[in-house]
């Protein structure tokens, strides 16, 4: 079991917990991440770019001028790639740039994420993250507390910390749910509350109840 340090919010050790090594001490195998965050980029491309071929731009079919006499090449429609204002050749339409991935590869990739920043020092347990209000002053200080001021905030509901997030210019709150390794490799910390990395520890071993 990989065990790590847990914090209270001024900063303070108070308690160790033990977490499986399949999760936070796994092989670090970085090319899997690389194929996650492709993936998961190809995922949120709008692929909304469209063009017109030749048969979609408007205008006459009319031959511009005749075939033989001019000197110049020959020519069939004004609407013709070649052509100023014609179609575009091979034009891009509305497609999607999605594919599928095994979910065992995606469980991996995200078991290395969390190991990498683990070796790195910049995975932080916070016994919770409760605060008295939602204004993003308070996370705020408490970023700056804990020394993470660009970082991933990870818990279960949390509407206050949900909240208060919004506005950070470089921290973000996320739902242990919707965890992933794009958001943990954009950010340079990773905060997570005790109980949110042992339902993740949970998720990615199979001991989900």
């Amino acid at each position: 079991m990989a065990k790590i340090d847990v914090f209270n919010l001024k900063n303070e050790k108070v308690d160790t917990v033990e977490l499986s090594e399949e999760v936070f001490n796994a092989p670090r195998r970085k090319y899997l991440l690389s194929e996650v965050v492709h993936w998961q980029r190809a995922k949120k491309r709008a692929g909304t770019q469209s063009a017109l071929t030749k048969g979609e731009v408007h205008g006459t079919t009319k031959k511009p001028f005749k075939q033989k006499g001019t000197g110049r090449a020959r020519q069939g429609d004004n609407k013709n790639p070649h052509m100023r204002g014609g179609g575009v050749a091979f034009a891009p339409k509305p497609r999607s740039y999605d594919y599928t991935l095994p979910k065992a590869k995606r469980r991996a990739a995200l078991a290395v994420a969390l190991s990498v920043r683990n070796h790195e020092g910049s995975l932080k347990i916070v016994k919770d993250f409760d605060l008295a209000d939602h204004k993003t002053s308070g996370v705020q200080k408490v970023l700056e507390t804990l020394g993470t001021p660009n970082a991933l905030i990870v818990d279960a509901a949390n509407q206050n910390l949900q909240l208060g997030s919004r506005n950070l210019p470089k921290s973000r709150y996320l739902n242990v749910g919707g965890l992933n390794v794009y958001d943990i490799l954009n950010h340079r910390n990773l905060i997570m509350t005790e109980s949110a990395a042992k339902a993740i520890e949970s998720r990615l071993t199979g001991q989900e109840a």
